[in-house]
């Protein structure tokens, strides 16, 4: 065999060679993900951020989330002062409904107030932080008179409606006696509804529902105290709780879902700052709310 026949055979042997090592790779790779994508339980972590309202996508992620087989418990992280009453109880269903199938745990952060109080009803169980501010059960609806106003610059409203208790109550006109009773019986009728979802899923006395119901805010010691909230603990516990209403594995995966999509980290106090500039359809409407 010539010199040039052998470095040939060789070059062509160590092609062979590296061509093999990259197919074994390229299996062992397929394998080890198929591996890890067998039988592997996770606890999600979602978070319910700022103000509540129909853009909110917390829904949308639990969703998805649970179309995934593996998915065996769920906590829920919570600082937001609350928003509409209609999103914050789509919340409360969800939860409620996921919590009969597996442990529904709910952590309050900074504050968990009205609308976002609503939502964590719907948990099996409500841990808050010792710095926790809860509670402010109840609805609004706000609104503003400027007739007054709109007189002593000379401009005169022109309103035509269908009935007398269409569009009300509306900033540019007087609203009789009758007109605001009307708009009161609807948001008493939303307050009901609030505090009677509180009185079935918290078993609170009729004496502290009195208390509650006025829409006070409560610290977290205070919330323990009448039943609005389970213990005062760490995330850790509601983790630590979440395994053992399961039977999960100490070890199970936490998959967050803040880090996982790379969204914002947790809601910091500046959300206040600018919580009376947020969407002013938002509040045009009747709301579970706590503005501090």
């Amino acid at each position: 065999m010539k010199k040039n026949d052998s470095l040939i055979h060789y070059f062509l042997k160590r092609k062979s060679l590296i061509k093999k090592s990259l197919i074994v790779s390229f299996l062992f790779s397929i394998v080890l993900i198929a591996i890890n994508s067998m039988d592997k339980p996770f606890i999600a972590k979602l978070y319910i951020e700022g103000v509540i309202d129909t853009e909110s996508k917390f829904i949308d992620e639990l969703n998805q989330i649970k179309k995934n087989s593996d998915f065996k418990g769920l906590l829920v992280i919570i600082n937001s002062p609350g928003g509409t009453f209609v999103s914050s109880k789509e919340i409360y269903d969800s939860l409620k409904f996921l919590n009969e199938k597996i442990p529904v745990a709910v952590y309050m952060k900074e504050v968990a107030t009205s609308g976002a109080y609503l939502a964590s009803l719907g948990a099996d169980k409500i841990f808050a932080n010792v710095g926790t501010v809860t509670g402010s059960v109840g609805v609004i609806l706000q609104t503003a008179e400027i007739t007054g106003l709109l007189d002593k610059i000379g401009i005169t409203p022109m309103i035509i409606k269908s009935g007398e208790l269409k569009a009300i109550p509306n900033p540019f006109e007087e609203s009789d006696r009758e007109q605001i009773d009307f708009i009161k019986d609807v948001v008493l009728e939303m307050q009901r509804e609030f505090i009677g979802l509180v009185k079935e899923e918290r078993e609170i006395s009729p004496e502290k529902i009195n208390v509650v119901s006025d829409g006070r805010i409560f610290t977290s010691r205070q919330a323990e105290k009448i039943n609005l909230i389970d213990n005062i603990a760490t995330e850790k516990d509601a983790i630590n709780w979440i395994k053992k209403k399961g039977g999960l594995d100490d070890n199970i995966e936490i998959i967050d879902y803040a880090n996982k999509k790379d969204l914002k980290g947790i809601l910091d106090l500046n959300l206040f700052k600018n919580l009376k500039s947020f969407d002013n359809n938002l509040l045009r409407g009747i709301l579970a709310l706590w503005i501090p």
